[in-house]
């Protein structure tokens, strides 16, 4: 989300950048999930919301003396099921360890979601879709160890059929006990991807149109219990009307997201908004005066964390509201994409010091004033969950033989012995 170069929008992503590669300008926002655009000089891709228009180059924040903070060394790389140097990629876990997401597989093409727990059975994945001969990603998992996630998807964009149509995107619910559960379409939808769950089995999905380049037509909530679909309003004052692309689900059943506008051929505007529980209502978030806003994600206590962008061609910036009517807060990255009930955010940032991949995994915590470096190899990394106790989860870059791949795995959380050595302040 820097020197930019045109983007084809080709399918709603699950909300996670991927890949990586020597020499790589970064082509957009991660944190922007509203398609795929591949990586300038590679053959990898990168999860979009939108915006692929061109984008100033942003900066990375430093530690006392102007010099970037230290990171911290507690990756715990999770591997893959097809062995090393194959790509993986975690994008969710819960309070008791599970971390769910996406693997490469021996001997194939294709990706499959995941489940591992890193305190039982060793932490290995455990493959959960493998009656599917197509990819799998895991995208959520609540507290009882049920995920979510969307057939059609791996790593990477979706595979184009031989008369270069994209395969059909279905959402699917995995639990230990019944299995793989594929839900319907969403409906007036062509596809869908499921991206988040709460603890009541309430998923939230997004639906794509059939046109073969999946842009999003609404976001819904799946009842698991009528087995049916409740679509989130745009407002009521819309006519044509913007897109609802949700992103996060909390456990009473409010949603943070944004309405999408499209303003050229592959230009969009967001404006951040949340759906209040139970109504459904939405609110729109004070803008600050930024040209485009995006909300990922709100804690219990009305704590939304998101990004924008001050003015047309420039960069994401990462941001936090402390509630739904106070003005944005800038934080020192470029998204935000987590926030737990501590008040801790984990998203990107610059990396300036990586010839691999340009974002580097960071956790925010604005009521101590200090901004952490998760930790990866020194090649980059991406955040994108984390639980109550502060573990957070996603994927930093690894290299073989020359040849650099993501691999999924966790961070521990900071302890108070960690700063002022591997933190900066605010």
């Amino acid at each position: 989300m820097t020197g930019v170069r045109t983007l084809t929008v080709v399918a709603i992503l699950a909300l996670t950048a991927t890949g990586c590669s020597h020499q790589v300008e970064p082509v957009a926002a991660p944190g922007d999930v509203l398609g795929v655009a591949t990586l300038a000089n590679t053959q990898t891709t990168h999860g979009l919301i939108a915006n692929p228009h061109r984008r100033g180059t942003g900066s990375t924040s430093s530690g006392p003396g102007g010099a970037p903070a230290e990171a911290l060394s507690r990756f715990h790389d999770l591997g893959s099921l097809a062995g090393p140097g194959t790509p993986s990629e975690a994008t969710d876990l819960n309070d008791r360890g599970d971390v769910v997401g996406v693997t490469s597989l021996p001997g194939t093409q294709t990706a499959h979601a995941f489940i591992a727990n890193p305190r039982h059975k060793g932490g290995h994945l455990i493959e959960i879709t493998p009656s599917q001969a197509g990819s799998s990603r895991a995208q959520a998992i609540n507290r009882f160890g049920v995920v979510a996630g969307t057939l059609g998807l791996g790593i990477g964009p979706p595979t184009p059929a031989p008369d270069g149509s994209q395969p059909l995107l279905q959402p699917f619910v995995w639990e230990a006990r019944t299995g793989l559960d594929v839900l319907p379409l969403p409906p007036g939808a062509g596809g869908a991807q499921a991206v988040d769950i709460n603890d009541k089995g309430t998923v939230l999905v997004v639906g794509t149109n059939a046109t073969g380049v999946g842009l999003p037509v609404g976001s819904y909530l799946w009842n698991p219990a009528s087995r049916t679909y409740t679509t989130l309003p745009p407002p009521t004052t819309s006519v044509t009307g913007p897109v609802a692309l949700a992103h996060t689900l909390d456990e009473r059943g409010g949603v943070a997201g944004g309405l999408v506008t499209q303003v050229g051929e592959q230009s969009w505007h967001h404006t951040a908004v949340v759906w209040q529980p139970g109504t459904l209502a939405v609110q729109q978030l004070p803008t600050g005066g930024s040209a485009d806003t995006y909300a990922t994600d709100r804690n219990e206590n009305g704590l939304i964390v998101g990004w924008r962008i001050n003015a047309p061609g420039q960069s994401t910036t990462a941001i936090y509201w402390p509630s739904a009517n106070a003005q944005p807060v800038e934080l020192p990255g470029r998204v935000a994409y987590r926030v737990n009930d501590a008040g801790q955010i984990v998203g990107i940032r610059n990396f300036t010091g990586s010839s691999a991949y340009p974002f580097s995994a960071v956790m925010w915590e604005p009521r101590r004033g200090r901004t952490t470096r998760l930790g990866d190899n020194d090649l980059g990394s991406y955040v994108i969950a984390v639980n109550a106790s502060g573990r957070s989860a996603g994927f930093a870059v690894a290299t073989r033989n020359g040849n650099n791949h993501n691999t999924a795995g966790w961070w521990d959380p900071p302890r108070r012995g960690d700063c002022p050595r591997h933190c900066s302040p605010r």
